[in-house]
């Protein structure tokens, strides 16, 4: 028996010859959703609202409201956005990276301001070191027989949210008589800049067990120039502990939460890390070899993916790092490609889209030639994690958009592909875990993925090879709904055409004769099997 029959449909092989694919394989697979065997549409976009910036270049969907247009910022530059590490935050404060600058954070009056588009206001993120040191302006000396105490004093600002920063230089070494009261001038007024710096505290040297020390004294407003200091050395407060905590580098990029509170990110070849729960304290650099594109976090590790090999960097304490380089020869073509899966990373990579972590390598060395994945311009690649799949939005050097859509899930076709953003590319996306939804900014509108009405659907399939030179006459295209469109190819040509009504077979036209033969199904309408014969009853043989 001769005739072509199609019961599952299949995705993509680009890597295979068309005539070496398998029987449900495809040469195109276009708007389809492929899961249950069935040839089902891909739904169209659901255009959601529009933005104020035309076009953004990275939106963020803040807060909880149910109702779905709320709370969108945009920024006009590739942003790196990580919500607030501390537990039950009152504040609901939001960090973000910026171009050439530290990072930035707000709490939620400040994001939702009254200008658009969000976040309206911001402060700089980090506490700086206060510019000058105190000094011991008002003292007794220790009397004759009596015991002296030698001291010195640091201070340090803390912001309205109770962030400290680290302390001054210390004040001149001064002998003084511990029981009686020393006056402390301390340089008054906030720093420059925009750092929401309310207060002062202020610590003095101590020992420790057998460490000297410096123990808190006060807490003043940051106005005030002078405390006076009669507290005992017993009853001094905790040790200070900001002493290595310096704010973000400028220019500071990837910004990302790691399980156990720690914020990281890089400038350079430079990886950086806060304090748990600390992102406004940055004491902990790791250099690598390499530049890095960008970086992704899964549990208690840091995958960190250059212009050379990626690293991996794991454990609690981001004090202590340990690093390993993977002798994978995989860079990472494009920072926006990177994308987080729970149980590892996924980038593109110039010879095709590379997974670290529970799989490690390139999960596409099976589905694309290295040329084949350079065509698709890797270093224009955006990915985003939805549905089980990798979206993957791409513009090549010929400025043509496009979509690839890649199954990781294991539940249906690994490959298709989608022409949503044909007309005009989309700019940027962002995925919503809490409602598993796919939000892409296109122009000046952000739209719903996959989640309007069915699009037109094109599955072409493997370039089937009979025997010897034959004519088909019949075919026959099980569908859900009426009508789809049938298409027969021979030798490479166009045969015919046929609008099918129903699930009746269909004559085909004589007059010639091939031995290689396709088929292309288009429509919006579901499809379970294609059937090609050349006679009736090869047909109801099947």
């Amino acid at each position: 028996m001769t005739a072509i029959v199609v019961k599952a449909f299949n995705g993509l092989k680009p890597i295979t010859a068309p005539r070496l694919l398998d029987q449900g394989d495809a040469q195109v697979a276009d708007n389809v959703r492929l899961v249950s065997g069935s040839l089902t549409p891909l739904k169209g976009l659901t255009t959601l609202k529009a933005t104020t910036l035309n076009p953004p270049t990275t939106i963020f969907r803040y807060g909880t409201s149910n109702t779905e247009t709320d709370y969108w910022l945009e920024f006009s530059t590739d942003t790196d956005i990580m919500r607030s590490p501390i537990a039950q935050d009152q504040w609901n404060r939001l960090y973000w990276t910026a171009p050439n600058a530290r990072p930035r954070y707000a709490t939620s009056d400040m994001i939702l301001g009254n200008t658009l588009p969000y976040p309206t206001n911001s402060y700089e993120l980090g506490i700086p070191n206060p510019g000058a040191a105190p000094t011991i302006t008002n003292f007794s000396p220790a009397p004759s027989g009596s015991t002296p105490e030698t001291r010195t004093y640091v201070f340090t600002f803390v912001s309205a949210y109770g962030e400290e920063g680290p302390p001054s230089a210390a004040s001149a070494l001064q002998s003084v008589d511990p029981a009686q009261p020393v006056t402390i001038t301390v340089p008054g007024g906030a720093p420059a800049g925009s750092y929401n710096i309310t207060l002062k505290r202020i610590y003095r040297s101590s020992t420790v067990g057998s460490r000297a020390q410096f123990q808190f004294v006060a807490e003043i407003p940051v106005a005030t120039t002078s405390y006076v200091d009669s507290i005992t050395q017993a009853n001094l407060g905790e040790t200070l502990q900001t002493d290595t905590w310096i704010a973000p580098p400028v220019g500071l990029k990837g910004l990302r939460l790691m399980a156990n509170g720690a914020a990281v990110g890089f400038v350079g070849k430079t990886l950086y890390f806060s304090e748990p729960n600390l992102p406004h304290a940055w004491p902990h650099q790791y250099p690598v070899d390499e530049e890095i594109v960008g970086i992704a976090t899964y549990g208690q590790t840091v995958a960190v993916l250059t212009t050379g090999y990626p690293y991996l960097f794991q454990g609690i304490d981001p004090a202590a790092m340990a690093s390993t380089k993977l002798l994978i020869p995989q860079s990472c073509s494009s920072k926006t490609s990177i994308v987080e899966t729970g149980d590892g990373a996924i980038f593109a990579s110039p010879d095709g889209l590379t997974s670290i972590g529970s799989t490690t390598g390139v999960i596409t060395q099976n589905l694309f030639s290295r040329d084949q994945w350079q065509a698709y311009n890797p270093s224009s690649m955006k990915c985003y994690v939805y549905n089980g799949r990798v979206v993957i939005l791409y513009t090549t050097t010929g400025n043509v958009n496009g979509i690839l859509v890649l199954d990781i899930s294991g539940q249906g076709a690994t490959l298709t592909t989608s022409n949503v953003n044909t007309a005009a590319a989309m700019s940027c996306g962002y995925y919503d875990p809490r409602s598993d939804t796919l939000y892409l900014a296109q122009g000046q509108a952000i739209k719903r993925f996959d989640s309007g009405d069915n699009l037109s659907m094109t599955w072409k399939s493997k370039q089937f090879r009979v025997g010897y030179p034959m004519n088909f006459s019949v075919a026959q295209v099980r569908a859900a709904a009426y009508p789809v469109t049938f298409k027969l190819y021979s030798g490479g040509q166009l045969r015919h055409t046929q609008t099918v009504t129903s699930n009746s077979q269909f004559r085909l036209p004589s007059g010639y004769r091939d031995i290689n033969w396709e088929f292309q199904i288009e429509g919006t309408n579901e499809v379970s099997e294609v059937v090609v014969a050349q006679s009736s009853d090869e047909l109801k043989a099947v």
